[in-house]
């Protein structure tokens, strides 16, 4: 097993690196840092308003962090911010038109890159490759859990 570990641990290191080129391909397309674009992305999907403790915990990073991220994004007219109507001290964001068209590109780009790895890999081998990577990364995220509670 020990063998399979190394090779799987430069396999994902491999993963890792090619992850980060989609990443980058995607904000090119938004012209935005890596937080910016996943809170743009996770507020289009979502397509709702989202309270700023919500986006900190899902981005996982402080509220402070969320609120400077945030007014890059409301500069950039990408993303409007407003008040509670219950909670002075609660703020929603909510995408804009203009914030929804470049998460749509932005995924569009990704979603492109995909179709085309998939037409590189024999056509009988796709759902077997899908099945494997899911489980492999299904047993990484509860491994990682594990992890992290023991700590």
């Amino acid at each position: 097993m020990a063998d399979y570990a190394n090779k799987f641990h430069d396999l994902i290191t491999r993963l890792q690196m090619v992850l980060s080129e989609i990443d980058y391909a995607q904000k090119a397309c938004l012209q935005a840092g890596r937080m910016e674009c996943m809170l743009l992305n996770y507020l289009y999907k979502t397509n709702g308003p989202a309270n700023m403790n919500e986006l900190a915990k899902v981005l996982n990073v402080s509220h402070s962090r969320v609120t400077r991220i945030m007014d890059n994004l409301v500069n950039k007219q990408l993303v409007i911010r407003r008040p509670s109507e219950e909670d002075r001290r609660c703020w929603y964001a909510q995408i804009t038109d203009k914030g929804k068209k470049l998460a749509a590109n932005s995924l569009q780009t990704v979603l492109d890159q995909q179709e085309k790895i998939l037409e590189k890999l024999p056509e009988k081998d796709v759902d077997t490759v899908y099945k494997a990577l899911k489980q492999y990364v299904d047993k990484y995220e509860e491994v990682l859990k594990e992890t992290l509670e023991g700590i």
